[in-house]
């Protein structure tokens, strides 16, 4: 009756509810536990992919980045030169032009010196006809006086025809 009473000593319920536990545990071991571990395996596999994933665009923009500011300094550096050879082109037309004016400008001064020239000696030509005769009287006067006056207009054509 001692054994009976003592609640430290197991009974039959207590190897029943463990049994009971056992198979309980079991089931949640092979029935629940197996998709709850391939869900959270699938879950991580996807966490790695993503993260491989990540670190591939990372990559992949990297690499584009790097080929972008490659294309743009070279492209900028195509457009210093296409600008600076433009400019020296710009310079080469400008003087090319500026010698075209420069050698018109000498062709029309020297034009405009010869007619100069050329009116100055017509010039020089009737002054000297239209002069001659009127010193040529101016003299006889002064030297022979008054009377050569009359035949001055014979003297004048025998001068300028000899």
């Amino acid at each position: 009756m001692a054994a009976e009473g003592n609640f430290l000593i197991p009974n039959g319920t207590f190897f029943a509810e463990l049994i009971i536990f056992l198979i309980v545990l079991g089931v949640i071991w092979f029935i629940v536990v197996p998709p709850i571990r391939k869900v959270l395996a699938d879950r991580e596999e996807r966490v790695a992919a993503t993260a491989a994933n990540t670190k591939e665009a990372k990559d992949v923009f990297a690499e584009a980045d790097e080929r972008y500011q490659t294309a743009l300094t070279k492209a900028r550096a195509e457009a210093a030169d296409i600008r600076n050879q433009a400019r020296a082109e710009g310079r080469a037309i400008l003087e090319e032009l500026r010698n075209e004016a420069q050698q018109q400008a000498d062709e029309i001064v020297a034009e405009s010196a010869a007619q100069l020239r050329a009116q100055a000696d017509q010039v020089s030509a009737e002054l000297r006809e239209a002069v001659e005769p009127l010193a040529q009287t101016l003299a006889d006067r002064v030297v022979g006086g008054d009377r050569h006056a009359g035949t001055g207009a014979g003297h004048q054509t025998g001068r300028a025809s000899s």
